[in-house]
């Protein structure tokens, strides 16, 4: 088989490697100049019908690549794509939402580890699913975005979870309506022994539900997750309270955690207890148990320090407004470190959450489009250009302040990249303030 691996990060560069392992033709290639890794120019290449292009998810669908692959007949799919294809006898599990996606897949696949499944997690997560161990007993549990999905023609999953859609990644797949679309296709290759999980309090992934519910040609057990109300055959959790109903049961369980919390992480919950239920594991006490002993992800509204009655959290990860929501639900008295960045939609629609604001700092780029909104919304803030400076004003705020329950709270709602290369720089170096400002 000939491969083009287009796109040489970590992704492409482990599926190179295995493939090239493995016996096949492959060619590297990038749209840097001078990558030493890259081992032909894109122009260069000869593509034909047998060619099949392991294309990085993030390359626009406007990109010349798409244009050799038409006119030459050349297939083009993302590396856990052609990972399937490979290990197809495997069982696959896949996890998608527009927020929510890292936590839940990490969650479900400790609760597999903990439960003695042989498994593995991989994709969006961060982890090259090439770079995972192949074994014929091994369910792969992948985080996958947008972007992946929307390279998927063959992939099946055994078990497809769907957390919510908010608008991301517009620039990318051009409107709403496409994004959507990308994201339904974790259930295009489904039949009825499959397991479609998806959440009906969120608008858009709701309507999902109910376009597979009406549609006659879709076979997979569709089970709906709730943090609101309790749904038939599928699973709720308010308040601490679990309800299962999948396939006629009918259990009412205790499901909290000390490290997870929030309606987001109910929801989080909510679906890793659904998906281990659905794979097979009907020990719902002993699902329980594992869940609870889970710490969380770093840079995901995470606590990482108290001091002089401050709650230090790291919400890093919180790189649009949409995924910020759930922090500023979860706490109160909140000292908000908030910009980088900005994404199309800026803050406004967490303006109902603002009166929990008891100063917000701002840095980066997003700085005067950010103080515009918090100026007429009446929430005090203070213009801090880095993250730094930000902290040190924040600490000594909430420190002399005379409200209890305080919390120093980063979650930009922006991209990192003005400032950092990534989020989980930009967390880590918080980290190291809170670690700072804990021994002085």
């Amino acid at each position: 088989m000939k491969y083009v691996v287009y796109g040489l990060g970590i992704s492409g560069l482990s599926a190179a490697k295995y493939l090239k392992q493995a016996g096949n033709e492959v060619i590297t290639t990038d749209d840097s100049l001078n990558n030493p890794e890259a081992s032909a120019k894109p122009d260069q290449i000869s593509y034909d019908s047998k060619t099949i292009i392991s294309l990085s998810p993030g390359i626009f669908p406007t990109h010349k690549i798409f244009d050799f692959a038409k006119k030459s007949g050349a297939e083009i799919a993302c590396d856990i794509e052609i990972f399937y294809r490979l290990n197809h006898q495997n069982n696959f599990i896949a996890i998608t939402g527009t927020n929510g996606k890292s936590t839940t897949t990490a969650l479900t696949g400790f609760v597999f580890k903990e439960l003695n499944i042989s498994s593995a997690i991989g994709g969006n997560i961060g982890i090259p699913c090439f770079d995972l161990p192949m074994d014929d007993e091994m369910t792969y549990i992948f985080e996958t975005s947008s972007y992946q999905l929307d390279l998927l023609t063959k992939t099946h999953f055994k078990i497809a979870a769907l957390l919510n859609i908010t608008p991301d990644h517009l620039d990318h797949h051009g409107s709403m309506e496409a994004y959507i679309e990308a994201k339904k296709k974790i259930f295009q290759n489904q039949t009825e022994q499959d397991f479609a999980l998806i959440d009906v309090d969120n608008e858009n992934s709701r309507k999902v539900f109910e376009e597979l519910k009406n549609n006659k040609n879709f076979r997979a057990k569709l089970i709906p997750i709730s943090t609101r109300k309790i749904q038939e055959n599928g699973v709720s959790l308010i308040a601490g309270k679990l309800v299962n109903k999948i396939a006629g049961a009918d259990s009412h369980l205790e499901l909290s955690s000390e490290f997870l919390s929030g309606q987001h992480n109910d929801q989080n919950m909510a679906f890793a207890f659904a998906i281990t239920y659905c794979f097979g594991i009907s020990d719902e006490k002993k699902i329980i148990s594992a869940i609870q002993k889970f710490e969380g992800l770093p840079h995901r509204c995470k606590i990482v320090g108290q001091k002089d009655g401050i709650k230090f959290v790291n919400d890093s990860k919180a790189t649009n407004a949409e995924s910020t929501e759930p922090a500023l639900k979860a706490f109160e008295n909140i000292f908000w470190i908030l910009g980088g960045r900005p994404k199309e939609g800026g803050i406004s629609i967490l303006a109902p959450y603002f009166n929990k604001i008891a100063k917000a700092y701002l840095i980066g780029e997003a700085t005067e489009e950010f103080a515009k909104i918090l100026e007429e919304n009446s929430v005090n803030f203070e213009k801090c250009g880095d993250l730094k400076n930000a902290f040190r004003a924040a600490y000594f705020d909430a420190k002399k302040s005379s409200l209890t329950e305080k919390v120093l709270l980063l979650s930009p709602a922006c991209a990192s990249l003005d400032q950092w290369k990534n989020f989980e720089q930009r967390g880590d170096y918080f980290c190291k303030l809170v670690d700072e400002f804990w021994k002085s």
